[in-house]
């Protein structure tokens, strides 16, 4: 009866009475309705009214929703205030393909109503003369709410930290402590944003030493304890490999294999070994840490690293993905152990070709865990210490092989970006007490180069196999950005002419170009090749394969890491059941049913790491300012809009200077990304260099401000003068007619 209902309204140009619906069935099916059928019909119509599917108008008339001003979608807000609503439907064409059609609705902060970040809303799209807004909250999925504890009076309330929610007022049902930070569990509610919740998990309070890390991670949805099942689980790992884990593996423990990592590194789960063959060419091995021999599918500890997707690394702290029995312990490489691998063993070309490979389980005992540092002493300045010596010759020939294996990606397009690594230096209350830089040098690109070949290795066989595959995909950059970039470098006085941006879009070489032309621009290196990144599309894990722009493959994955990351533990799964086994139909069957899923969990914790690592950075650089109030320090503007000049420091450290502490006046200027002084005061420019004083910072707001001592130099064109002229004057009529 549904059917005949949606053609009827789907005919009707306009709403029509119940009455109205029973003729137009009755004439298209020739029929007289029974008293029942007609029930059937109110049934169906009522039902498609509280699905949102009709609607019935005030004088009782019926139309689809769908013809009405009104749509039903997910509202995303903003901490502004404002937000959009996501409309999502989905139709076939003619030849039957499924075809999704997002569309994004901006609503105003004064349009919200009582929505909150996530409630699934009906609004009003408004015509010509109105604006979208919202009218109903229709369905509200508030998980556990995180947040810090205050009181008023006798009475206790929960401020939720995601400011999308603050809206929220939250009651707690007992007495708590206030400037306690928990997780609430909403219970009641008793109001429109008022409920009434129960504290299920306390995590420590605001001012307990050492925590801050672990708090920031939580916030971000992070949760650093693992379930009772895995942790029974884990009981049942062993501590050494086992005969029995032995069979069916290829021995290489006499090989000459070493491990390469930072040296406070403990989750170890690469390492190389490199053989010359008798034809001149050598057996380069990556050697993996076989963490599926350990976690079984399904199992607690795999439902728990799934649902982390990688390990994170914090401002000194590490969340890993495993426990340490298993990151620190069995599964990582550690020297002078017997431990199960993955082995990628390729025969390579003095070139650098890859000329045969096999993948095979193995089982490898690591000579020696070398350091970054120490390597890099070796290759760079000939210092090589006693335990370093009988591998000299090895990690030699490697940095060789390395440095042609790069050499050759940069000829097909693939993009690098030299720019320094700001890394904290941790004192033993959890305080920083400074910064360092860190860029990569010979030892990290030789690893670097070696895990690029191998995951590339690997999608290649599963693809050229026609196998399922979890690829790591990188896409096209993004236009608007990237045309954007291009106007910054003519503002800075550095015009970009040699290809157009239809071809740097399209074309690998002319994009690593743009990135080799920045890499010469002087002092403004660091902050261009930082814009630049902002163009570039994101990375992400999907089982169709686009392809990776970043690195001009046509083929990559992640294999190397499945200690800590989630998307490598499933390409090792599937090389296992579908490439070493014959009986494969079924496992080919189930990847593809799975990776979908798993690409987006992956991609999505991903994005959560890169954004804990960027919060807890923030807050750790605000903590070390508060210390410093009123310290000189140097640095460029970075970035310029009508509220703020944004700085980054010599040391990497960024921060801000408010405009309205600035003397006089300013103008934003969006065409020359300038601030323009109508008093006669400086101007400021994007490479603009400063002297500047540390006036304030929040560890809690994740802030530092500072004002300018003094301009050291200035980042300015002919034609940014002539349109800032043009702009300043205009403002300063805009001001007179405001003064009269």
């Amino acid at each position: 009866m549904k059917d005949l209902v949606d053609i009827i309204l789907k005919k009707a140009k306009k709403p029509i009475e119940l009455s109205k619906i029973y003729e137009k069935i009755e004439e298209l099916n020739n029929i007289s309705l029974s008293d029942f059928e007609k029930q059937e019909i109110v049934d169906v119509i009522e039902n498609g009214i509280s699905n949102y599917e009709y609607y019935k108008t005030p004088n009782d008339r019926i139309v689809l929703f769908s013809k009405t001003s009104f749509r039903k979608g997910k509202f995303y807000g903003n901490r502004g205030g404002d937000g959009f609503v996501l409309v999502t439907s989905s139709y076939y064409d003619k030849v039957n393909n499924q075809i999704v059609k997002n569309e994004k609705y901006h609503i105003d902060s004064d349009y919200c109503g009582n929505a909150i970040d996530g409630d699934i809303v009906i609004f009003d799209i408004g015509n010509s003369n109105s604006k979208p807004k919202i009218v109903k909250v229709i369905e509200r999925n508030l998980n556990n709410i995180v947040g810090e504890v205050y009181y008023i009076g006798n009475s206790y309330f929960v401020k939720p930290i995601d400011k999308r929610k603050q809206y929220l007022t939250i009651a707690l049902d007992k007495p708590s402590i206030s400037g306690l930070r928990v997780s609430v569990h909403l219970k009641e509610q008793t109001n429109d944003n008022f409920y009434i919740g129960e504290i299920i998990r306390t995590f420590n309070h605001k001012d307990d030493p050492d925590e801050d890390i672990l708090w920031e991670a939580f916030k971000c949805g992070i949760d650093y304890k693992f379930s009772d099942a895995a942790l029974e689980q884990l009981e049942k790992i062993p501590d050494d490999v086992r005969d029995i884990d032995r069979i069916g593996r290829e021995d290489l423990t006499n090989l000459e294999v070493f491990t390469i990592d930072g040296k406070d590194t403990k989750d170890i789960d690469d390492a190389l070994s490199c053989v010359q063959l008798d034809n001149g060419n050598y057996e380069i091995g990556v050697h993996i840490a076989d963490v599926s021999n350990y976690i079984l599918e399904n199992s607690p500890l795999d439902k728990d690293a799934y649902k982390r997707g990688t390990s994170y690394y914090l401002a000194g702290k590490v969340i890993p993905m495993f426990p340490h029995k298993i990151s620190n312990g069995i599964c990582s490489l550690n020297p002078l152990v017997d431990r199960l691998a993955l082995s990628c063993i390729m025969e390579v070309s003095n070139s650098l070709e890859v000329v045969n490979y096999r993948i095979t389980p193995t089982v490898i005992r690591s000579r020696l865990k070398m350091n970054y540092d120490d390597v890099n002493n070796i290759l760079n300045n000939n210092i090589v210490s006693d335990s370093y010596k009988p591998y000299e010759n090895t990690l030699r020939l490697l940095n060789r092989l390395a440095l042609t294996s790069k050499k050759n990606r940069l000829l097909k397009g693939s993009i690098e970006f030299d720019r320094p690594e700001l890394k904290l230096i941790i004192d033993s209350n959890g305080t920083v007490s400074d910064f360092s830089l860190r860029r990569q040098d010979l030892a990290e690109n030789l690893i670097e180069e070696f895990m690029l070949l191998a995951n590339e290795t690997v999608d290649k066989h599963l693809s050229n196999l026609g196998y399922p595959c979890l690829h790591r995909v990188h896409d096209k950059p993004n236009a608007e950005r990237l045309e954007e970039f291009l106007n910054l470098l003519n503002v800075v006085n550095r015009p970009y002419k040699k290809y157009s941006l239809p071809s740097l879009l399209e074309n690998p070489r002319a994009l690593q170009d743009l990135s080799r032309f920045i890499s010469e621009s002087g002092c403004i290196h660091d902050m261009l090749s930082n814009q630049m990144i902002k163009c570039m599309s994101r990375a992400k894990y999907s089982p169709i394969n686009i392809g990776h722009s970043g690195l001009a493959k046509d083929n990559y994955c992640h294999f190397t890491s499945p200690i800590r990351r989630y998307p490598d533990l499933t390409i090792h799964r599937i090389v296992k059941e579908c490439c070493l086994t014959d009986d494969n139909a079924a496992s080919i069957k189930k990847w593809q049913l799975k990776l979908p899923e798993i690409g987006v969990q992956c991609s999505r914790m991903e994005r959560i790491s890169d954004d804990a690592e960027r919060q807890t950075l923030m807050m750790k650089c605000s903590e070390y300012m508060q210390q410093h109030i009123g310290y000189i320090y140097y640095g460029i503007v970075i970035g310029v809009n009508e509220r703020n000049i944004l700085v980054q420091l010599d040391n990497m450290v960024e921060g801000r200077v408010r405009v309205n502490n600035l003397k006089g006046e300013y103008v934003f200027n969006p065409e020359t990304f300038s601030l323009i002084s109508l008093d006669g005061f400086d101007n400021y420019y994007i490479g603009d260099k400063l002297k500047l004083q540390v006036k304030a910072a929040s560890k809690e707001e994740k802030t530092i401000d500072f004002s300018i001592v003094d301009k050291i130099s200035e980042y300015c064109t002919d034609s940014s003068k002539e349109s800032n002229q043009y702009v300043k004057i205009k403002a300063k009529e805009n001001r007179t007619k405001r003064i009269f």
